[in-house]
């Protein structure tokens, strides 16, 4: 699978071993939603961590971005939520996926909360209460990566990335990008935030498409949103709304050196050994 990635990768690796000192670029940062944005406090399962749902006083994220949600559907849903996949049994086995922490919407069937946390993390199912997940940055940065999690029947997405003059890079993700975590080994896939090329998930659905606004500038990005738009809303006929998003890579935070334009593609071999650390 993915042999035009891999292959890419190794490529990448290999220019990085030449580059001289002084074009050295810094490592990328993960963002495996773990912890807070301060990579030291633990998230837990079911924690409410969009600002216009959190409880009062608590603030999970800020440093490097906030974490809200936009309404699309006619319904709703109740806000960005962590959800840990390594659990078994849960209201969604869809979701354990093994990689950890994921971040969904949650389900607004499930609202019963205690303080900051939802007592049945679960993610939407109807193309109703469908939304996004919106990552403000607090500077400019450079999307690498990000894995997203159960991207099948009745899937749809689409990942906008908007740089600091209102550009954007859109790319389409179609249902069954990914497989089924209950039949197949992942249950999720990497999307290359670098690349404009068609990318095959490891599902049968086909490929990730992208397109760009001319000029836009993909290491100047301000906001990242993932849109969970179901299967109707990118071509497809269901109606029907599941995923989560985990693996949030970025170049360029908090000092660290960003790449020219179109040079963000030489940390191809990072990003994929970083994004697919986990999976089994």
């Amino acid at each position: 699978m993915r042999q035009h990635l891999k292959s890419a990768s190794l490529k990448a690796a290999a220019t990085l071993l030449l580059l001289p000192a002084s074009a050295a670029i810094a490592a990328p940062i993960v963002y495996t939603f773990e912890t807070e944005d301060d990579l030291t406090t633990p998230l837990l399962h079911g924690q409410i961590i969009d600002q216009a749902f959190d409880a009062p006083g608590f603030s999970e994220f800020g440093n490097v971005f906030n974490v809200s949600s936009t309404q699309d559907g006619t319904d709703g849903h109740l806000g960005v939520t962590v959800f840990d996949s390594d659990l078994s049994g849960t209201a969604d086995p869809d979701l354990e996926v093994g990689t950890g922490n994921i971040l969904i919407l949650q389900n607004d069937d499930d609202s019963a909360r205690t303080g900051d946390f939802y007592d049945t993390p679960n993610d939407e199912r109807d193309r109703a209460d469908r939304g996004s997940i919106v990552f403000d940055f607090t500077e400019t940065v450079a999307p690498l990566s990000i894995n997203i999690v159960d991207a099948n029947g009745g899937f749809g997405a689409l990942v906008t990335m908007t740089d600091t003059v209102g550009r954007t890079r859109v790319y389409t993700i179609p249902e069954m990008w990914s497989n089924e975590v209950t039949s197949a080994p992942n249950g999720f896939d990497t999307l290359l935030l670098t690349d404009l090329a068609p990318q095959d998930g490891e599902g049968a659905g086909g490929d990730a498409t992208a397109t760009e606004d001319l000029g836009f500038n993909e290491v100047a990005v301000v906001q990242l949103s993932v849109s969970f738009v179901g299967a109707a809303g990118v071509g497809g006929s269901g109606n029907a709304l599941s995923g989560g998003i985990d693996d949030l890579v970025l170049d360029g935070v908090d000092g660290q050196n960003i790449p020219e334009p179109g040079a963000a593609v030489l940390l191809l071999g990072s990003i994929l050994g970083l994004a697919s650390r986990r999976r089994r």
